[in-house]
């Protein structure tokens, strides 16, 4: 399909005031980074960020599509803002405008679909400083539509820095995007293109300009952020760029914290143990290793790149520098052939392992993959069935890990959210959530962005951790 589907029913607009635009972003982390970044580049033509789809002249939906579910949603979402506002302009941008933009742009109630290959391009493709598209196409010159993912591979497109986050208390830099993975399961570098760096001092820079703001904790973060600086001539020659590029940060004068929001299991290696290690003031002793599978079979079908052994080991040197660090991990249960005996063997895995915690994403049918060919796919009661059993072994696996820290003191950065008795929230370098005492979270007590040592009382009846100042 080409891509100039027609779009006369448009409405021609001049801006009268300020517009206004509803961004609603689904998914992960680094979406949240892209809506956040397309809400500044609104706000710099003068357009005012809402929070209602009814008051918008624009709305933007940043789709997921990590799972079938998430598609769903997102055509859901669309009709319902569409009833909410008949005459907003709908976008639609994100991984679902990437991997299905032919079915997007047939609904009737969208405007413009906006791939991640030209998401750079979203504000002038839709006319946002007129009011008025230029092109009359729903999609940007240049793009062809895709129907179910049949599409060749592209560079990402990389929006970058997201200023609205300082005034957070942890802010993400998105330090790369895309993948060369291809898991047979996944649709991740179909719906963000094959792995692009930032220039190290663009990321610098950024870091500098949060650690000036005030920000108290940066998070990298990316979609395969352990693949950072092969691309870039600067690392021309160095065999752990990601390595070298964390040293360079951990100099950086007046950072607080460092948080990794994920890396494979492969990529956390012993030059890069070290150089954490060497700033375990600074790092955030948290590590999420994507798991998918504790049956060798399933991860060689998968097209991981690790076997059990080889994440065990990568657990266990870990560990060995960061005792009390907690290890989250991504599992895929229902994965095509899989056997009841395959996913009790992954059950037993993690215990044995000891991780923290689980983020359960159960298998579904993802267009123009190889798991989507495989012979074996189960039924869907099996699936969820299984997912439900490994989401009640993460709740034991976060319960058990909190419980090692009653009585003794943790590093506490508190955050904004404050419950109806008082108690602030916030989060220890080790990724435990934990509240204050009654009464302490707000004017005059706690504010957002302090941090100090904490010792930690026992749990509260959410399942959080109540933390008493030392002297208590």
């Amino acid at each position: 399909m080409s891509g100039q589907t027609e779009n006369p029913a448009t409405p021609t607009r001049t801006p009268t005031g300020t517009q206004k635009v509803f961004i609603k972003t689904l998914g992960c982390k680094v979406n949240t980074f892209d809506g956040h970044a397309i809400g500044n580049q609104f706000r710099a033509k003068g357009y005012t960020v809402v929070d209602s789809p009814e008051q918008a002249d624009v709305t933007v939906l940043n789709t997921c599509s990590v799972t079938s579910a998430a598609d769903r949603e997102a055509r859901y979402l669309i009709r319902r803002y569409r009833r909410e506002n008949p005459d907003t302009r709908m976008v639609v941008t994100g991984c679902y405008a990437q991997t299905d933009s032919a079915r997007l742009a047939a609904m009737k109630e969208v405007d413009f679909v906006v791939p991640n290959e030209a998401k750079d391009r979203l504000l002038d493709f839709i006319g946002a400083e007129t009011g008025q598209a230029d092109t009359g196409r729903k999609v940007p010159d240049g793009v062809k539509t895709v129907s179910e993912n049949r599409q060749s591979h592209f560079k990402s497109s990389l929006v970058l820095f997201d200023d609205a986050s300082s005034s957070q208390t942890r802010a993400f830099v998105k330090i790369q995007d895309g993948c060369n993975g291809f898991c047979a399961y996944c649709l991740i570098p179909y719906a963000r293109g094959a792995s692009r760096s930032v220039q190290a001092e663009q990321a610098f820079n950024e870091i500098k300009r949060l650690i000036d703001a005030g920000t108290p904790e940066v998070v990298l973060t990316g979609i395969h952020i352990g693949d950072y600086g092969r691309d870039l001539d600067s690392f021309a020659g160095d065999a752990e760029p990601f390595a070298s590029f964390v040293e360079s940060i951990m100099q950086i004068p007046g950072l607080g914290r460092l948080r990794i929001s994920s890396l494979e299991p492969g990529e956390l290696t012993r030059e890069l143990l070290e150089v954490l290690k060497r700033h375990e003031d600074k790092f955030c002793q948290h590590f999420h290793l994507p798991l998918q599978s504790g049956h060798d079979r399933l991860l060689k079908a998968m097209r991981r790149t690790y076997d059990t052994a080889g994440y065990e080991a990568a657990v266990t040197a870990a560990r060995e520098h960061f005792p009390d660090a907690s290890f989250g991990a991504d599992v895929i249960p229902g994965f095509p052939g899989e056997t009841e005996e395959e996913f009790a063997s992954t059950m037993d895995f993690i215990e044995r392992v000891g991780l923290s915690y689980l983020h359960v994403f159960p298998y579904s049918l993802r267009p123009n993959t190889a798991a989507a060919r495989m012979p074996g796919h189960l039924p869907q009661e099996i699936v969820k069935e299984r997912a439900a059993r490994l989401r009640a072994l993460s709740d034991k696996l976060a319960a058990r890990y909190a419980a090692r820290f009653t009585g003794k003191q943790v590093d506490v950065l508190w955050e904004k959210d404050v419950d109806a008795a008082g108690r602030r929230s916030g989060l220890t370098r080790n990724y435990l959530q934990v509240v204050s005492a009654s009464g302490t979270g707000g004017p005059g007590g706690l504010e957002a962005g302090m941090s100090g040592i904490y010792r930690v009382k026992g749990f509260t009846d959410s399942g959080k951790l109540l933390v008493l100042n030392c002297s208590t």
